[in-house]
């Protein structure tokens, strides 16, 4: 898995491209996440627009994320879920809890 990570504003975007799954691309979630908030970059959008699959690791990998953000008073919200990401999220309950967009620019106008 690829991150890529860029900035719109005081909002960041973590780009992913590949699986999000068990392993290095799960940790390097949330190694990448980790590493923003104490940058004190806590505004994040997850790209999830170019993830293949995802796993019970990379959906452990987001929540981690989100609560790592919360937690310092931020925001993680979720950017173009693929579908197989929308179907997990929805499994697992965490469209109720995870903002997500299927746009950018309304993504990070929630801001």
């Amino acid at each position: 898995m690829e991150i890529n990570i860029r900035n719109s504003g005081n909002v960041t975007i973590i780009d992913l491209s590949g699986n999000l799954i068990i392993g290095k691309s799960e940790e390097s979630l949330r190694e990448a996440v980790n590493l923003l908030i104490s940058e004190q970059r806590i505004f994040l959008l997850l790209n999830l627009a170019e993830v293949g699959m995802i796993d019970s690791s990379g959906i452990g990998a987001v929540i981690k994320s989100f609560t790592s953000t919360r937690a310092v008073n931020g925001k993680f919200k979720i950017l173009k879920p693929s579908r197989m990401a929308q179907q997990l999220l929805t499994i697992t309950g965490l469209f109720s809890v995870l903002e997500s967009y299927d746009d950018e620019y309304s993504a990070i106008s929630s801001f």
